[in-house]
């Protein structure tokens, strides 16, 4: 009894085959379309979303519902040294991008890219604000009562940005070695960001105040961006250099947003609008880069680049400024930085490698008064704050081959970095470190290190140690311990180990941050059923912790006033311990195979990220005046804040079936699950009544149906 397959055609196989006939697709000879690199293939894809969810969509670029049609395409084609392509991806949506390029090897290049960037809102809004996107809000006409969340002009608005970037580059040798450069890079940014303004504090809420004041002041973005690069290289057996440019220029076609008030009481405070956005600014950097070939075992590098950035856009007409300050900021940054590095191979076994790389930033931004207070007969003058700063990082390293293919490096690497404008002029860190690895095992590969850092400083400024040592400046002690292991546990199975973690203690000051630790694992694994079915996973664990002091007045149920915006605490304050808790579970299965002629493939991602932050020696009573004669009640559940909580559960699924050897159709299901629980988000209401809203569980299905074909 003989077997044998018999092809039977469809209405979808047979309607496919006279779109695209592939009589004699069967017969290539399949030697020479794997030596070949031409390849012409395009894809038309039918996705069909059944909702829209701002969660899903927020990078995806799809806002509609229903079939969302696109299409795919690549195109190679080799002719000698000379090659042209062409590719585009997701064309008819918004996030598509396009290219173009031709090369003669060794000779000159040139290329086009085009790309789409969308970003939308992870958040629903609903407003009765008027003129979101444009450069004038127009607040409604309603009063600062609990009514106001419930107007009945309530309107849904969608808050996303868009970028489209279109990049230019080319090259071309003049000589042997001498080759030139260039890049140019255009990128528009459109859209609106979600954002607000403070008012003023409103009447006839109950309680009074009871949405802080705050309005909706949506920003509107329309940037434009350009980036250039130029180069010249030389490279010669025993050297190699390159000279180049680099400028960022970044204009705001928009200077300034203005706020309407209507009839709300939590009218805009006084001066306060119109509110200045971004202004215009640019960087332009030259810089010369360099190797040289000391010896077949022995390479030095050097690079000198020298930058500014300037900010000159001219501040908002009409606006009330004091005598001196002139039309604007006329920032000015210079940075000066070298680097350079050796590496030797001194002996068959031992190689060096030693670096330093040294910053000179000088801001040369003017100082001057902004703006000043009196209170109590005291005038206080308010300065920008320019910041100058130098630094230096130094590295030296040993790497020594012990045999039987272990390895065994140890290093120093110094920071130091100082500033007249800090707090503490002067800040140093060393740290020590070592690592043990094995290469070129048959079965187990891995590495394990262990690093010691500690940061010290000068003086504090006066001698005065501050009651909250920045994090950046503080003395800090960190060790952290990473570890890898490649094993293959058999012939079809191979797993793969990661752990890594850091321990952070700081010289605690009054309050502020005490210490700190994280730690991460992960697995990962593949293993070949047979020679037709894959099977992979991976496991990742990762949690945070960060323990500070902190003070401030608490609410008690015999003082309502350390409990108002804006109003001074009378009562003395008191302290606590804050432990923020950052967890998070990553869990993937993927499964590959072929079920008679068709291809098919499942993969599953499981995430949750938990935040926690524990409050905890809470004080029971506090004062309730200066004295501390009195005290009150501390309020029922202060200090607790909820949990926060995200997670995504995705099922994908694929087949892929050959219709002929150059027509191929796929199916594709999407299952998406998201939750989002943050109490910040669950119930956010300006005091204009616009709603901040994210659903707390929002699950999308996507089914894709493509057709592939090549030529």
């Amino acid at each position: 009894m003989s077997t044998q397959s018999i092809f039977r055609p469809t209405i979808l196989a047979i309607a496919l085959a006279a779109a695209f006939p592939a009589a004699s697709a069967w017969a290539d000879d399949e030697i020479s379309e794997l030596t070949s690199p031409n390849t012409a293939e395009a894809a038309i894809n039918l996705p069909y979303t059944d909702k829209i969810n701002p969660l899903y969509r927020q990078y995806d670029g799809v806002n509609n519902a229903g079939i969302n049609a696109n299409a795919d395409l690549d195109y190679v084609r080799r002719k000698d040294a000379e090659w042209f392509r062409i590719n585009a991806r997701n064309l008819g949506l918004r996030t598509q991008e396009m290219g173009i390029s031709y090369e003669k090897q060794g000779d000159w290049s040139i290329s086009l890219d085009y790309n789409q960037i969308p970003r939308y809102s992870p958040y629903q809004v609903s407003t009765a604000v008027s003129g979101v996107g444009s450069t004038r809000i127009v607040q409604p006409d309603i009063a600062n009562t609990a009514a106001a969340a419930n107007n009945a002009n309530l309107y849904d608005v969608t808050l996303k940005t868009e970028r489209e970037i279109t990049t230019l580059a080319a090259s071309k040798f003049l000589m042997p070695g001498l080759k030139l450069g260039f890049t140019v890079k255009n990128e528009d940014k459109t859209g609106t960001r979600l954002s607000g303004v403070r008012g003023v504090t409103g009447s006839g809420a109950t309680p009074a105040n009871i949405y802080s004041a705050f309005l909706f002041a949506p920003e509107p973005i329309n940037q434009n961006h350009k980036q250039l690069e130029a180069t010249v290289e030389y490279t010669t057996e025993k050297y190699q250099l390159v000279a180049g440019y680099y400028g960022s220029f970044l204009g705001t076609k928009q200077n300034a947003l203005t706020v309407v008030p209507g009839t709300n009481t939590a009218l805009v405070a006084a001066n306060l609008s119109p509110i200045a956005l971004a202004p215009d600014n640019s960087v332009q950097q030259f810089y010369v880069t360099g190797a040289y070939n000391l010896s077949k075992d022995t390479r030095a590098n050097l690079k000198v680049a020298w930058s500014e950035g300037r900010q000159d856009d001219a501040f908002l007409v009409g606006q009330p400024t004091l005598a001196g300050i002139g039309g604007n900021l006329n920032a000015k940054v210079q940075t000066t930085e070298v680097y350079s590095a050796v590496t030797s191979r001194l002996t068959r076994d031992l190689k060096l490698l030693a670096s330093w790389r040294y910053e000179d930033r000088q801001d040369k931004t003017p100082v001057r008064i902004f703006g000043t207070s009196t209170s109590n007969g005291v005038t206080t003058n308010y300065y920008n704050n320019p910041e100058s700063h130098t630094a230096n990082w130094g590295k030296l390293e040993a790497s020594y081959r012990l045999g039987a293919g272990f390895n065994l490096t140890g290093g120093f690497d110094y920071t130091n970095k100082s500033s007249k404008e800090w707090e503490r002029h002067d800040v140093s860190e060393l740290t020590s470190r070592i690592a043990v690895s094995r290469s070129m095992g048959e079965s187990i590969n891995g590495t394990l290190s262990f690093a010691h850092a500690e940061r010290k400083g000068s003086e504090w400024n006066n001698g005065i140690t501050p009651p909250i040592l920045p994090v950046y400046l503080a003395d800090r002690n960190r060790d952290r311990v990473r570890g890898m292991l490649d094993l293959a546990a058999t012939e079809n199975l191979n797993l793969q180990f990661a752990y890594e973690a850091y321990f952070e203690d700081y010289n605690k000051s009054s309050y502020g941050l005490d210490k700190g630790q994280g730690q991460i694992f992960s697995v990962d694994g593949s293993y070949a059923i047979s020679d037709v079915w894959k099977l992979n996973a991976w496991y990742t664990k990762q949690n945070g912790e960060t323990r500070q002091y902190a003070q401030g007045a608490v609410c008690t149920t015999g003082n309502s006033s350390n409990c108002t915006v804006n109003t001074f605490r009378t009562g003395t304050l008191v302290q606590w311990d804050a432990n923020l808790k950052q967890d998070s579970d990553q869990f993937g299965l993927g499964l590959n195979g072929r079920i008679s002629r068709v291809d098919v493939g499942a993969q599953l991602l499981i995430y949750q990220d938990v935040n926690k932050q524990e409050v905890s020696k809470m004080p029971t009573t506090t004062c309730t005046n200066a004295s501390c004669s009195t005290t009150g009640t501390v309020a029922a559940a202060m200090g607790i804040l909820p949990d926060t909580k995200y997670t995504q559960n995705t099922l994908k699924l694929f087949g892929i079936y050959p219709v002929s050897k150059a027509t191929r159709v796929r199916l594709d299901y999407i299952y998406d699950m998201r939750k989002m629980d943050d109490y910040t988000w669950s119930n956010w209401v300006y005091a204009d009544g616009t709603r901040v809203y994210v659903k707390p569980e929002q699950t999308t299905q996507v089914i894709g149906l493509s057709l592939l074909h090549s030529f």
